[in-house]
């Protein structure tokens, strides 16, 4: 899609309020406390993990991520105009709103490609207090909005995209990013629960 300046200056009018969403999927991430493990065997042996008796904890959230993938987009919308300009995943970075060294005009960099290392936990090594469950929930739709009222004017050059790899139990890192704007708080939306992945770490 072609970048139009003049349909951004109208729909980016200082005189209106303005919503910028932004959409895609991705991942919750956190960790649950145990309140209890029972790894031990009658005979004081050590079970197979998936034999262990878990009783969890507090579940604490630690971050939303999104998927740095086409999946991706970000929508400008004129509230009083209902006007809309959307910036597509491919055109991030041409539009200076994504500053990294990824290129989302390449899908296939968007892609790590790095092969995760697994390792068993060697159950011999820990005491029942360094375990933990590690949490994640897909969601899908909006990562997050920020309003722009009269007299305010979106900035591309405020917006930064920070990327990172993650492990979503798949055999390869996946590329995600959080967000973040310059003097504002972009508001997170709650979404409807989606799948979710429990693994046993240890710290």
């Amino acid at each position: 899609m072609k970048y139009n300046k003049t349909k951004h200056m109208i729909v980016n009018n200082k005189n209106s309020n303005r919503k910028l969403s932004i959409i895609g999927n991705g991942w919750y991430t956190g960790k649950i406390s145990l309140e209890y493990i029972g790894r031990h065997a009658c005979n004081s042996a050590i079970l197979d993990e998936e034999d262990f008796e878990l009783e969890e904890g507090k579940l604490e959230l630690e971050n939303k991520y999104l998927s740095f993938s086409n999946t991706m987009s970000i929508i400008l919308e004129n509230l009083n105009t209902k006007e809309r300009e959307l910036f597509e995943f491919k055109q991030l970075k041409k539009l200076g709103i994504y500053r990294g060294d990824l290129n989302p005009e390449d899908l296939v960099l968007t892609n790590s490609f790095e092969k995760i290392p697994r390792k068993c936990i060697n159950h011999w090594e820990y005491d029942d207090d360094e375990y933990y469950l590690e949490y994640q929930e897909d969601w899908k739709g909006i990562y997050g909005e920020l309003t722009f009222l009269k007299g305010e004017l979106f900035e591309p050059k405020k917006l930064d995209i920070y990327t990172k790899k993650l492990d979503t139990g798949n055999d390869f890192f996946e590329w995600v990013c959080h967000l973040e704007y310059f003097g504002k708080k972009i508001k997170k939306i709650q979404k409807k629960p989606g799948k979710i992945t429990k693994r046993l770490r240890t710290y």
